[in-house]
Order: structure tokens, then sequence, then C-alpha cells
């Protein structure tokens, strides 16, 4: 029962971050910021507990990697940016990648 109560606090939470994240940046601002640093890890960045307080982070200097504690450090996926270009399924990985990191996915098991 406690498993299912953490995939719906974490499906909700999930909600709210890309529905902030969407507030802050368009899909296409997101997509064309994907192509511009193709060769750079981009995060979004969230408090677990500030949904709202979300925001991209570019990695210029190959510092960072990916995050699930309190302090998340989801990858942005690049697959449908820059190799199948497609603005859906590109929405659709990055929902997927954001509640993957919730509920405390490995890297390996993002979307990239």
């Amino acid at each position: 029962m406690d498993a299912e109560v953490d995939l719906d606090t974490n499906s909700k939470i999930a909600d709210s971050i890309v529905k902030n994240l969407i507030n802050s940046y368009t899909i296409d601002e997101i997509m064309d910021l994907v192509r511009k640093n193709k060769d750079k890890a981009i995060y979004v960045c969230v408090k677990r507990g500030k949904p709202e307080t979300v925001k991209i982070f570019v990695d210029s200097n190959g510092k960072h990697c990916y995050r699930c504690d309190d302090t998340l450090l989801i990858p942005i996926p690049k697959k449908f940016v820059i190799l199948e270009p497609d603005k859906m399924y590109f929405e659709m990985t990055l929902r997927a990648n954001v509640l993957l990191a919730l509920n405390g996915a490995e890297e390996r098991e993002l979307h990239h």
C-alpha cells in the first residue's frame, strides 16, 4: 500500500514539475536549447519539495550528473530533438524522465 501512495505522490509531483517547467519554457524553447547545446548535459533542476522552482541547467563543464535525492538533476532527453525530431515524443520522454527520477530510477533507465 505504501508503494502505491508513493507512486501516486510522485506522479502528482512530476505533473507539477512538468507544468511549472512548461510555464517557464515552452517545449520549442527547450528543444532549441537542446539543439544549441547538443554536446553538453542539460538537466531539469528542482528540489523535490519545491516543484514550483524548476529551472533548466546546462552543464557547460561536465561536472554534474543525474541526481534523484532531494535535489533532482534530471537529464533532458535528446533523441527526439537531435536524432529523430518529434515534439510529442520529446515531451513524453521528458515527462517520463521526471517521473522515473522521482521514483529513484537508475540513470541507465532514463531516456537519453
